[in-house]
């Protein structure tokens, strides 16, 4: 039965992020990981047995049988990596964003449904420390009307950073700077919670860095509701800070750093008992996940889905309108 059968995966990408969904493999009995596709056939370091799995320039040359895919590749190569996964009937978990066009997330989506195979995208923040507590309040509207949330990823990335590899800080790879990269995941946090704008402005530019891209940007979300929202996006903020989102509402205030709710005055509703995360991400000059617990929650999900035939938490469809918002932050620049 499929209830019982341990899902077997294979990586594309062997670079830092692949060690994330590795080690967070390991902890979950109802997966392993059976192989390594790299375009280098670079053997990933973080294996103690590298002999044990297969490692291969392409999904379609390895010969164990495999389930899924888990897709670490630079943004671009993503919807190449699912399109053929899909096309060998395998299902599909990929890094964020989902991809980088609009034209590439329809291909991927449409090839992923014509093989019946699913596809999610591991946009892991909505599971994270005390932010399901904040979206069942705001289901549940104890918060109020909220009339201005303002969310800050300030971080900082140093040259080596983008000198590691030459994709970084690229449009065509890419897809952009901080606004896809470092903070999409809490650009999908915030339409989880506060829904999808109804217009979009922002204003980026390249302050310290020798790249393409932006390294700092602010955007601002005017919704339906008459709720503004604004958004700064940074790898050039020196040392780097951690994420965060701050709520007001017409009954008072909550703010949340790095996930975990550090002020809160709402009248008639106690505060929380806060969850307290194992990683204290600040924003600094480092990329290298060291707690997979979230990593794990959205791979758990995502093996429910293929047994139960159900779609994944963050499917397709969700993770390609993070990528939208984020496209029309860069388009309408205010000038």
């Amino acid at each position: 039965m499929m209830s019982d059968k341990k899902i077997k995966f294979v990586i594309i990408g062997t670079g830092n992020i692949s060690a994330t969904y590795f080690h967070a493999i390991k902890n979950i009995n109802e997966a392993e990981v059976i192989g390594f596709v790299s375009r280098t056939l670079n053997v990933p370091s973080y294996l103690k047995s590298p002999g044990k799995f297969e490692i291969s320039d392409s999904i379609k040359n390895i010969k164990s049988e495999f389930d899924a895919v888990i897709i670490c590749t630079p943004n671009y190569y993503h919807h190449i990596n699912a399109i053929e996964a899909a096309e060998l009937g395998k299902h599909v978990l990929t890094e964020k964003p989902l991809d980088i066009t609009a034209a590439a997330m329809d291909m991927m989506i449409n090839k992923c449904r014509e093989k019946n195979v699913k596809l999610g995208v591991a946009y892991q923040r909505r599971l994270s420390g005390d932010n399901p507590f904040i979206k069942k309040m705001i289901s549940e509207n104890k918060l109020g009307r909220i009339f201005s949330v303002d969310l800050s990823v300030k971080n900082y990335r140093d040259e080596n950073y983008y000198k590691s590899a030459p994709y970084r800080g690229t449009y065509s790879i890419d897809g952009g700077g901080p606004f896809i990269q470092q903070a999409s995941h809490y650009i999908d946090l915030y339409c989880w919670l506060f829904g999808r704008p109804g217009k979009i402005t922002g204003k980026t530019s390249r302050f310290i860095h020798n790249i393409e891209t932006e390294d700092h940007g602010v955007a601002v979300f005017i919704h339906n509701s008459g709720m503004i929202g604004t958004v700064t996006a940074s790898t050039a903020t020196k040392p780097g800070f951690p994420a965060k989102l701050e709520i007001y509402s017409d009954k008072g205030y909550l703010i949340v750093e790095n996930d975990e709710i550090t002020h809160w005055d709402i009248p008639d509703v106690p505060f929380p008992k806060i969850v307290k995360s194992k990683n204290k991400f600040t924003g600094s000059s480092t990329h290298i996940v060291n707690d997979t617990s979230n990593h794990e929650k959205i791979i758990k999900d995502f093996i429910n889905a293929v047994k139960e035939n159900r779609e994944p938490l963050i499917n397709g469809e969700e993770g390609r309108i993070t990528t939208e918002v984020i496209l029309e932050i860069y388009k309408n620049q205010i000038t």
